[in-house]
């Protein structure tokens, strides 16, 4: 089985250095993914289901497990506006969580529950998700901490491939990808 992972475009607020709000979602135009997903069912958060299905040009089967992080009461807010010492709490400490949002931790165990549970029986299924999702997949297949989110880079507009042969594996992790 190969679980072929697609993150999304980052939300153009963050080159501004804002939290993105929960509509803040990136701009995906049809059809431009499609060759990724061909033949394959699609997955994804279910924040972004109404857009990833003309992205690329399947319906996707939307699971809660693979939503972008939430920030709760800092959504849409720019990090000069925010506390520094919480700013940096959030950078380092994969335990801190804003306030009335996820910590790194929360987001590991969600998607590691996800992937515990992932259907294996099929030949292939795409997944279309926030950049942070798939280095949580990716370091669930390792097994790993929460901890090693800050030695893991997935850029956005990457693909990330892992398959499953009696176990998880990583096959490659943030390879461009041309969409």
């Amino acid at each position: 089985m190969h679980l072929t992972c697609l993150s999304l475009p980052a939300p153009d607020c963050l080159r501004r250095a804002i939290i993105p709000a929960r509509d803040d979602l990136p701009a995906l135009p049809p059809g431009q993914a499609a060759h990724w997903c061909a033949g394959v069912p699609v997955t994804c958060g279910e924040d972004n289901a109404a857009r990833v299905g003309p992205w690329t040009g399947r319906t996707p089967l939307p699971h809660p497990a693979l939503r972008a992080r939430c920030h709760g009461a800092w959504q849409g807010r720019a990090l000069r506006d925010l506390p520094a010492h919480e700013v940096a709490a959030w950078i380092t400490d994969p335990a801190f969580a804003p306030p009335g949002g996820e910590s790194l931790r929360d987001v590991l165990a969600r998607v590691t529950e996800w992937l515990a549970h992932c259907p294996t029986d099929h030949k292939g299924l795409a997944l279309v998700a926030d950049a942070l999702v798939i280095r949580a997949l990716v370091l669930a297949t390792l097994g790993a901490g929460a901890g090693a989110f800050a030695a893991l880079d997935i850029a956005p507009c990457t693909r990330t491939v892992l398959t499953f042969h009696n176990r998880w594996r990583v096959r490659e992790a943030g390879t461009a990808a041309a969409f």
